[in-house]
């Protein structure tokens, strides 16, 4: 079980505001939320307040990112095995959706799932019930689902990478978390409280917080606003404005040094230096650059 801790949406700009009383709302209910939102904007932390607010609070919450996995292994972890089902199945398995009986799935990236493992869930949100693999038992499941992505599902569905009727079972309440360039008013109050979390008894200075408000965030949001305040904290770094022309530059696009290298080699040479950053970690490397695992892949290609 989950260790308890405090879960909020800090702000008090009016974006923020209309947030807290969709979501106080849409937990008080059983319905399933979609919650789109660019990447860092603190689409888990709404599936999580849903859950604490929620009649099920007393109750698991479990939290499963659909591009952490492989295609052969989704579906196991979603609904369970039986032993023998396949060859590492050495014992009976009864997956998230059994885990979680009584409570919330929070299934994130919903947009990288498998389209073979979309029917098997579509199915299972159908008829209340799940079906380990190997076996014939339709197991009831009482869970309230909650999904999150970065991506446009809609257009998935367009371009047949996505079911059209897993797409209506899931949006029910569509929940949008704003980027941060659309609330800076609030920067001040999520960076001071982040670093009085992590560092008692030191404050922000007007200079900083100016510094901090002046940047856009296109890649991370929150995420990123917090990821600047621990690397100020871990090396002790007070001037801001140099902190964050330093950021820039190490995340920028790389400009063409050459006049004939075209966008696209630029772009590859961006995707890669992104994912030797991440040892090599699929996941993480795209969810930094806001593409898909599948468009990652493509770019780290050879160019034919």
């Amino acid at each position: 079980m989950e260790q308890k801790r405090k879960y909020e949406l800090l702000g008090e700009s009016a974006v923020m505001r209309r947030l807290r009383a969709t979501v106080e709302k849409a937990a008080q209910s059983d319905a399933k939320v979609l919650i789109t939102g660019e990447s860092g904007t603190g689409k888990e932390v709404v599936a999580r307040i849903l859950h604490n607010r929620s009649p099920r609070a007393g109750k698991l919450f479990v939290a499963f990112n659909c591009a952490n996995t492989t295609k052969d292994l989704v579906q196991s972890q979603l609904f369970g095995h039986e032993k023998g089902a396949f060859t590492s199945a050495s014992e009976r398995r009864e997956g998230i959706f059994g885990s979680a009986n009584g409570g919330t799935v929070f299934l994130d990236e919903i947009g990288e799932l498998p389209i073979e493992v979309q029917g098997v869930l579509l199915r299972a949100l159908e008829t209340g019930c799940r079906q380990r693999i190997g076996g014939t038992e339709e197991i009831p499941c009482d869970v309230r689902l909650v999904a999150a992505t970065n991506r446009n599902l809609a257009a998935m569905v367009r371009e047949g990478t996505f079911r059209s009727d897993l797409y209506q079972r899931l949006n029910v309440v569509r929940i949008v978390t704003p980027p941060l360039r659309d609330h800076k008013e609030d920067i001040a109050e999520i960076a001071s409280t982040w670093m009085s979390y992590h560092s008692v008894g030191r404050t922000l200075t007007d200079d900083q917080i100016a510094a901090l408000m002046k940047y856009d965030y296109v890649d991370g949001n929150v995420r990123e606003l917090m990821n600047l305040i621990d690397r100020a904290l871990a090396l002790d770094i007070t001037d801001f404005d140099a902190m964050i022309a330093e950021h820039v530059e190490m995340n920028m696009i790389p400009t063409c040094e050459i006049d004939d290298e075209h966008l696209d080699s630029a772009i590859r040479n961006h995707v890669k230096k992104i994912h030797a950053k991440y040892d090599g970690n699929a996941s993480l490397a795209a969810r930094h650059l806001g593409i898909s695992r599948n468009t990652l892949r493509r770019y780290l290609l050879p160019q034919k």
